[in-house]
């Protein structure tokens, strides 16, 4: 009797081997831009055995069934199946059940399931993908002096504030700031809390630093970038398979240059008596120093020179006169 049920054990898995139906593969858009069209393929082979059912789920939730040749679609949100162009396209023992979906939401990102099931043992085999839905911003980010400050005169030694907000996205993009197109020092930016609209979120950034006489180039103004990236880089797609699918690239970024124009720089004279005076460098105190030193010293070396010319001159005087005097002393004997 044991020898039996093992027996007829192995001939309904060696039946199941022989007669079945299997998922070849399922192709889901990895990255979607919103508001665009895709395709859900599921691709199955039928192996002795007919397909009975073919079902889509997202997550937990049903939304797509075809019983070999009915059609039922079963609403759920952020899911929007366009009968027209769902299709099946079939060749011999291979099957393949498109699905379109109309308009991509954001809410209709997540794993999504295709689920076989074979007429006559009604075994059922799945495979798995995932969706990412994001939305670009629409326009690159703007980038807003703070008050008071003017782009187009810059001075030297001038404390430079700039924020960079970008436009709703999702997920939100990352920020980063460039100076003549080199990165900045993340300590001289500073992060601003996001601001939330809908299910997207604007970002920004603020850049504060000083206009030094090293960022300065022969008077041209300077270039200030802040480049918003958004994940690891996305690019729209044109293949007809795979509509509305967003491939990966080396980076998808927007930016946006404000070029600030550096008054004419001060003279040396004008930095040494400047009010700020945590703009001086130490060279420049010493050269006060010595300049101050110098004035101090100047008409003490005047009247030294002046008593040295005098002395001089009373000398010569007196030997004149006693030369003379000798003179005519000899003339009268």
């Amino acid at each position: 009797m044991k020898r039996a049920s093992i027996s007829l054990l192995f001939i309904t898995i060696l039946l199941q081997a022989v007669t079945s139906i299997r998922v070849e593969r399922v192709v889901v858009p990895p990255l979607v831009e919103t508001g665009r069209r895709v395709e859900l393929e599921c691709q199955y082979r039928e192996d002795g055995d007919k397909l009975y059912s073919l079902k889509w789920w997202r997550g937990d939730d049903q939304f797509y069934q075809y019983v070999p040749p009915d059609r039922s679609h079963f609403p759920i949100r952020g899911v929007d199946v366009n009968w027209t162009a769902t299709t099946s396209r079939n060749s011999g023992h291979n099957g393949c059940e498109v699905v379109v979906l109309d308009r991509v939401g954001l809410d209709t990102a997540g794993l999504y399931k295709c689920e076989v099931m074979a007429d006559a043992s009604f075994q059922t085999e799945f495979k798995e993908a995932n969706m990412t839905v994001i939305h670009l911003p629409e326009g690159p980010p703007v980038i807003q002096p703070s008050p008071g400050i003017n782009i187009h005169n810059i001075t030297w030694g001038q404390r430079v504030a700039l924020t960079c907000i970008t436009p709703p996205a999702s997920p939100p993009p990352h920020l980063t700031w460039l100076i003549d197109g080199r990165r900045v020092n993340t300590s001289l930016v500073k992060s601003l809390p996001p601001v939330f609209q809908s299910n997207l979120v604007r970002v920004s950034s603020r850049l504060q630093f000083t206009f030094t006489s090293h960022l300065l180039d022969q008077d041209r103004p300077l270039q200030v970038t802040c480049m918003a990236v958004q994940g690891s880089g996305v690019t729209s797609t044109s293949s007809p398979h795979h509509l509305g699918s967003l491939e990966r690239e080396e980076g998808y970024r927007q930016s946006v240059t404000l070029h600030l124009k550096p008054s004419p720089p001060p003279s040396f004279w004008e930095r040494m008596f400047s009010s700020s005076g945590s703009h001086i460098s130490c060279p420049h105190y010493h050269s006060l120093l010595l300049l101050l030193l110098l004035l101090l010293l100047l008409p003490a070396l005047f009247t030294s020179t002046t008593n040295t010319n005098t002395t001089k001159t009373i000398i010569t005087t007196t030997t004149t006169s006693t030369s003379t005097s000798t003179s005519t002393t000899t003339t009268t004997c």
